[in-house]
Formats: structure tokens, C-alpha cells, sequence
């Protein structure tokens, strides 16, 4: 099995023009009844400055119950629908994701596992479609290694990983700090503190696991 990142541009997004207006950041931790026309779904997400709660029950979202709250960061269960044509899409092929999904800046991010086969199928179907579908990488898929990664935040995967293929991990390292914030658009203070926060949840899982 292979799995298989993909960014999806917002060309695809057009319907979610309204919540990149209200959103900062979404991540969809789970989704229940894919391809149902109605699904419930947990997201973490973070508001706009100036944005409220009330702003998210658009036409996409039918019930909300949140689960914790701090600032303009939010965890939710959320039930709506999906738009009809991704709908489709999602039944035809059966897709099977890995979560998070992360939608920011304009675009989607999320993981798909199948056989190559099946994910090459998927990637010429989204083509035929026209939709703007980036194939970010392609790799073995390892369900416990990517079990294990799931009590990351999204934020905290993406530097974490950053952080090891620009040779941050090395010795003698390859990368500083501040040079790899710069170059991930951040400041160097904000990927210390993600890396660290990181480290200590991935440690502790493995203490934990190992008794």
C-alpha cells in the first residue's frame, strides 16, 4: 500500500470561498459517512481577527457542539454536507483519506492510501476533471508509524517534517533554526516552540506505549 499527499488548489475550493473568509486554518481530524449527503466531521480550526462562532454556520454546516475553546481556536463536531460534485468523486473512487485534511491559504492538503493503482487512477480522474491536483509526494504506507504521527497537530507534522528533510536533525546539522524559519515563512521563536511541543508528544506516546 502506498499513500499518497496531494494539494488540491482553490480552484476546486470554489465553494468554500465563504470560509476561507471566516477560517485561518482548518483541519478535519475525522469524517464520518463519506459520500453521505449528510457527514459529521471533527475539526480543529482558528478564526479570522474579528470573526465569531455565528460566522460558521453557513449553508455547509448544519450543527455545531463545541469541544474546547481558547481564543479564536476552536475543536468542534460539525454536521453538513460536502458539495455534490466532490461528492461524487468521493463514491466513485472510494477514497480513503488520512487525516488531518488542512485547508489554509487557498488550498488542501490531505493523504490518501490505496494501492498504486488505485491512487493513479484517482490522480487521472481529478485531471480529466481539470481540477488543479498537486502530487506533493508519494511514499509506504506504515499504519503504525502514521498512527503514531496522529497526535500531532497539523502544524506540528509539517515542521516536524520540514525540520528532518532540510537536515535540522543532523549532526553536525545541516540547518539552523533561523534559517529553516525563514525559509518555512515563520518566525524562528514560533518553529522552536512547535518543534518542542512536538518532541515532547511523541516522546511521551512512546513512553506511554512502552510502559
Amino acid at each position: 500500500m502506498k499513500k499518497m499527499t496531494v494539494r488540491i488548489s482553490e480552484r476546486l475550493l470554489h465553494c468554500f470561498c465563504e470560509c476561507s473568509a471566516i477560517y485561518e486554518r482548518v483541519e478535519i481530524l475525522s469524517l464520518h459517512n463519506m459520500g453521505a449527503d449528510v457527514q459529521t466531521k471533527v475539526c480543529r480550526f482558528r478564526l479570522h481577527e474579528g470573526m465569531t462562532i455565528e460566522r460558521v454556520r453557513h449553508w455547509l454546516v448544519r450543527d455545531i457542539t463545541i469541544l474546547q475553546h481558547e481564543g479564536r481556536d476552536y475543536t468542534c463536531i460539525m454536521k453538513g454536507k460536502m458539495p455534490e460534485e466532490i461528492n461524487r468523486f468521493i463514491r466513485q473512487y472510494d477514497l480513503k483519506p488520512e487525516y488531518p485534511i488542512i485547508i489554509e491559504n487557498g488550498t488542501c492538503t490531505l493523504s490518501l492510501i490505496g494501492s498504486p493503482d488505485e491512487l493513479h487512477t484517482i490522480v487521472n480522474a481529478a485531471k480529466e476533471k481539470g481540477w488543479a491536483l498537486e502530487v506533493i509526494a508519494v511514499t509506504d504506507y506504515n499504519p503504525h508509524v502514521s498512527g503514531v504521527l496522529t497526535i500531532l497537530t497539523g502544524k506540528q507534522r509539517e515542521i516536524l517534517t520540514g525540520a528532518y528533510r532540510n537536515g535540522y536533525f543532523d549532526h553536525p546539522r545541516k540547518i539552523d533554526a533561523g534559517k529553516l524559519a525563514e525559509k518555512m515563512g515563520m518566525h524562528k521563536t514560533t518553529l522552536l516552540e512547535h518543534v518542542h511541543k512536538a518532541e515532547k508528544r511523541l516522546i511521551g506516546h512512546i513512553l506511554e506505549q512502552a510502559g
